[in-house]
């Protein structure tokens, strides 16, 4: 074999290890392209679920947000209402003695009172109703005491002689009573179907 035979045997050898390499080469770069492309689409999906995550977390805190100031606008709006309907109230009390019915009203308020309490009762009336009081106590025929001793737009406030059982039955403790009622009332004519909701439907 001569040294050209020689040559062109290496080169030809050559030439297939470097196609061999060459070959190698490529089949690991497109491996690790096909790596480097997985990692890539995981990494893009992670931080992807995270910007939802964060998404959906905002937008339930704003929703909650949003609920809450309407809820708190409602109850505000209502108490409005309330406070509106009291006040009204409290004026039409003002000249409550000078109704024509208020000897009924009174003496509805002293008998209910009257009717709690056994045996002698002492009535505590505003003075400007002692009179009225001394003349429905009579006609009750019960044994009573009146005394003049608080203020109020009307009504009376009834015990014992020893003041272990106390009546009060002013109109203004007759409207703090009245005041949750009222609330209740106001919010089933305003939010009924909700309000039946909250009580088990009835």
């Amino acid at each position: 074999m001569s040294v050209e035979d020689i040559l062109q045997a290496l080169d030809e050898e050559c030439r297939a290890e470097c196609q061999e390499i060459f070959r190698r080469a490529e089949q690991e770069a497109k491996q690790i392209l096909d790596k480097a492309r997985e990692e890539a689409e995981a990494i893009r999906r992670s931080r992807l679920d995270r910007i939802r995550a964060e998404a959906d977390s905002e937008a339930t805190s704003i929703l909650y947000s949003a609920r809450l100031r309407a809820k708190n606008s409602i109850i505000q709006a209502e108490e409005r209402m309330v406070e509106k309907a009291l006040s009204e109230a409290v004026a039409a009390m003002e000249d409550l003695r000078s109704r024509v019915d208020y000897p009924d009203i009174l003496a509805g308020l002293i008998e209910e009172g009257i009717s709690r309490v056994g045996g002698k009762v002492v009535v505590h009336v505003d003075p400007a109703d002692r009179e009225r009081a001394e003349d429905i106590l009579r006609r009750r025929g019960v044994e009573f005491e009146v005394r003049t001793d608080i203020e109020t737009r009307g009504g009376a406030v009834i015990s014992d002689p020893e003041e272990r059982v106390r009546i009060i039955n002013t109109v203004e403790e007759r409207l703090n009573r009245a005041r949750e009622k009222l609330r209740l009332q106001v919010s089933a004519l305003l939010f009924g179907e909700e309000v039946e909701a909250a009580g088990g439907g009835g």
